[in-house]
């Protein structure tokens, strides 16, 4: 198989000849993220029909944008932000129920309806996380982002970003009653 544009050359080398005048190279970028930037925008809607609306605009915004970009960050990790900021708008104007399964190993168990009861609890407690607190969860247990890239992306330290996911992950035992003792007592012999 013949190598192409897309496969021989980095992102920075894209951006570089964009910003150069190629427009063609920012059609290679859109066909190597396009995956990822939608997989992102499906995680925050939940729905197909908004998840491509908003991976089509946080391309629409990266192409007006691309000319000014420092490369200080990765792309990749641009256009996370772009996405995760759109987002992060879309949820604010439409509060939808965010999708995400927090828990893995669903699959496993339990009838079909007891899995179907128990992603809607994870969803519901994910949704009544603070703001960040979802959105270091989403990047690290959805696109397996790691704390550097995590913090690139929702402008914060490292230490922070680490911080923030335990936070959301205490925050989400405790909504799911993780954190009680087995049988619903609070010690032995009371």
């Amino acid at each position: 198989m013949p190598e192409t544009i897309e496969t021989m050359s980095t992102d920075e080398d894209l951006v570089v000849r964009f910003q150069q005048g190629d427009e063609i190279a920012f059609d290679d970028l859109v066909r190597r993220h396009r995956a990822m930037v939608y997989r992102v925008a499906w995680r925050l809607t939940g729905s197909h029909a908004e998840a491509d609306d908003l991976a089509q605009e946080a391309f629409l915004r990266a192409y007006r944008a691309l000319g000014g970009f420092r490369r200080e960050s990765l792309f990749s990790t641009w256009m996370v932000r772009i996405v995760m900021n759109l987002g992060l708008t879309w949820r604010q104007t439409r509060r939808p129920s965010l999708p995400v399964e927090a828990v893995r190993g669903l699959e496993g168990g339990g009838t079909p309806a007891d899995r179907s009861v128990l992603r809607s609890e994870v969803r519901a407690a994910v949704d009544r996380l603070p703001r960040r607190q979802r959105q270091v969860l989403l990047l690290k247990v959805y696109e397996g982002l790691k704390f550097v890239e995590i913090a690139d992306v929702a402008g914060m330290s490292v230490g922070t970003a680490k911080a923030t996911f335990f936070q959301a992950v205490r925050g989400l035992r405790g909504r799911l009653g993780l954190d009680r003792p087995p049988g619903g007592g609070e010690g032995v012999g009371t």
